[in-house]
């Protein structure tokens, strides 16, 4: 029998592993619509600084959006869980934001703020925002009812209440829209980069693009993929330090 942890890691190496196979035999036979994997490395491995600035210059928006984005989120989420009432007012302005497309809001953002990255951080704070928003008002309406009279009981005031119950019951679900977030800002970078820049991974998928280089189109396309994972595992990582099981 194999053990737990070893099937883990098995069951998705061999998954991997028949989607490569199935790519080579794409690759090797539709060669103008799918580069090979070999190639895709190649070119990886021959262009280290290019990709890597790029991916840096995409984390480092996507990054300033999360904060902001996700900042903005759970303030607004704070207030929404006290005060009724903005809810009521504002939550419907968000959800407009959020069924607005990005790929529309990124030229008039270019318009107004320049060539600079104050339009792609902004596209990829709004990208986080919702998934955060929605995340932060479940954790901070999901306390335990039992304690929540407790507290009342006690006459806590509406700060003890949102430090000691809130607050620690919201964690687990701010980390899960933490993820989700980080994802979506991560796209929203890339998506804001197709216009108005000439740095980023969105940016070499459109040079890409333009010159029909297939190789260099999916080696970015997999450096946007390694940037998410990565960032994810920052978040798991950051969920396991603070939250305790």
């Amino acid at each position: 029998m194999i053990a737990q942890p070893a099937r883990r890691l098995l069951a998705p190496a061999i998954t991997f592993l028949l989607l490569g196979l199935a790519w080579q035999w794409v690759a090797g036979r539709h060669g103008a619509i799918l580069p090979s994997l070999l190639d895709v490395a190649g070119d990886l491995a021959a262009r280290p600084a290019f990709y890597a600035a790029n991916v840096w210059t995409t984390a480092s928006v996507a990054l300033a959006g999360l904060v902001l984005g996700g900042l903005a989120a759970v303030l607004l989420a704070i207030c929404f869980v006290q005060f009724r009432f903005l809810r009521d007012a504002i939550f419907p302005v968000a959800l407009l934001l959020n069924v607005t497309p990005i790929v529309a809001i990124a030229p008039a953002l270019i318009v107004v703020f320049g060539f600079n990255a104050t339009p792609h951080v902004i596209v990829a704070a709004i990208a986080a925002f919702f998934p955060m928003l929605i995340n932060a008002m479940a954790g901070l309406q999901a306390i335990d009812a039992e304690a929540l009279e407790v507290f009342r009981a006690l006459a806590a005031s509406r700060l003890d209440i949102f430090l000691r119950l809130r607050l620690p019951s919201s964690l687990p679900h701010l980390f899960a829209g933490g993820r989700l977030a980080i994802v979506a800002a991560v796209v929203g970078a890339i998506v804001s980069e197709f216009t108005g820049t000439a740095d980023g991974i969105g940016a070499a998928i459109v040079l890409a693009t333009a010159w029909l280089n297939l190789v260099q189109m999916w080696a970015a396309i997999f450096c946007s993929a390694a940037l998410s994972l990565a960032l994810i595992g920052l978040v798991d990582l950051a969920e396991r330090l603070v939250v305790r099981r």
